[in-house]
């Protein structure tokens, strides 16, 4: 008898530990759906990662019965990579997708937006912030008056460019101010691409400056006013199916929030998240 229970015991802790492996590793899905639908995603917060978002779109890319997507953005965006990976993923999404902006959506939200066939956005949406920004910081004076040196082996005259423990030399500004300058025109490129504007126009738009949503359709920056749902009537009658459903995804979690189950918005999430390097970020946020 002991040994059937042990036997049931190990059966049990298999099938949990299996299931448990399914959803840290995203391949278990529950979408639920069961008629044609137009699907609604959330794209929020800092852009650190660009994993999560676009698995979330990838399930719904293969998924027969989503016939157009929505992605609600209300982000102040972030890293340059992952917002230009999102944005290419949307871009090729393969299917109808519209951008409706929320709060704000500046910067690499405003990238991952270009992405769409159509932007909307409420009147006080914040938007705009097209450009790139490095912050970094100097330590070197704090260092001294406490006895602390750096030491640094370099392979060349720039390996150690934008370092914390140096003042940083005009040849090292010069350095990073052109990567940064290639990312930004890398930025403008697909805004002149993807609006349809002329260059001088969008170079005047894009010093970093914000705009509402209602600032951002007078200057061709989106295409409309209005909220997710008028995006989604919009999309019904586009494919001329006002009878499809509308599915709201559930916002996926990152892998540490399926371990910890501790939010993105948490101070735990904030600590995390603080990263350096270049980014698409509006700084307002």
């Amino acid at each position: 008898m002991k040994k059937w229970i042990k036997v049931i015991i190990a059966v049990v802790i298999f099938i949990v530990f299996a299931r448990a492996l399914l959803v840290l590793s995203g391949l278990e899905t529950s979408d639920g759906l069961t008629e044609p639908s137009i699907a609604v995603m959330d794209i929020s917060g800092q852009i650190f990662d660009s994993h999560t978002v676009i698995e979330t779109l990838k399930k719904l890319k293969n998924n027969p019965l989503v016939e157009g997507v929505i992605i609600r953005v209300d982000s102040p965006g972030g890293a340059v990579t992952p917002s230009m990976e999102i944005y290419d993923y949307v871009l090729n999404l393969g299917k109808p997708v519209y951008a409706a902006m929320g709060s704000v959506a500046a910067s690499g939200g405003y990238l991952i937006s270009l992405g769409a066939d159509a932007i909307y956005a409420e009147p006080s949406t914040i938007t705009g912030s097209i450009g790139v920004i490095m912050n970094l910081v100097n330590t070197q004076e704090l260092m001294d008056k406490i006895g602390v040196k750096s030491v640094v082996l370099k392979s060349g005259a720039y390996k150690d460019a934008g370092s914390p423990a140096r003042q940083m030399t005009e040849q090292d500004k010069q350095v990073l101010n052109d990567v940064l300058m290639d990312m930004y025109y890398q930025f403008t490129d697909i805004v002149i691409q993807r609006r349809g504007m002329p260059k001088d126009k969008v170079m005047a738009l894009a010093d970093g400056r914000i705009y509402t949503g209602r600032m951002a359709q007078k200057e061709s920056l989106v295409n409309h006013i209005g909220s997710w749902r008028k995006a989604a009537e919009d999309m019904k009658d586009k494919l001329n199916k006002p009878a499809l459903e509308i599915y709201e995804v559930p916002a996926p979690k990152t892998m540490l929030e399926k371990l910890t189950e501790t939010s993105s918005k948490s101070e735990l999430g904030r600590i995390l998240s603080t990263k350096t390097g270049f980014f698409y970020l509006a700084e307002i946020y």
